[in-house]
């Protein structure tokens, strides 16, 4: 989204204490016109299991059968499909962090 700022030199920082993530970055902005600036999302680590083996889609894309483990991703809110043969399918949310690797398993006997 747009903030409306004043011309001239500012110093922002960008914080989720949710995603353990902090930045700083300068913008300057010139009168009367619109500045853009581009955040590198950093990358989170997570590692995903299942009991028996499953095939895993992360966000809707196809990443193979576990165990899977340290895959790189974006830090933020990723949804995690299992899909088994014969014991269907589970589907959980996680939230990936820029600090912390995330391990995550899902157990079709339960």
């Amino acid at each position: 989204g747009k903030l409306p700022l004043a011309a001239g030199r500012h110093d922002l920082e960008l914080a989720s204490t949710t995603l353990d993530y902090r930045t700083q970055m300068t913008v300057y902005i010139t009168p009367g016109q619109t500045a853009s600036v581009s955040v590198d999302v950093p990358q989170g680590s997570v590692s995903i299991n299942a009991i028996p083996w499953a095939n895993v889609w992360l966000d809707g894309r196809p990443l193979g059968i576990t165990p899977l483990a340290n895959l790189k991703v974006a830090i933020g809110s990723h949804e995690i499909v299992w899909r088994h043969p014969t014991l269907g399918e589970r589907k959980r949310t996680v939230q990936v962090t820029a600090k912390a690797p995330v391990r995550v398993g899902m157990d079709f006997h339960q």
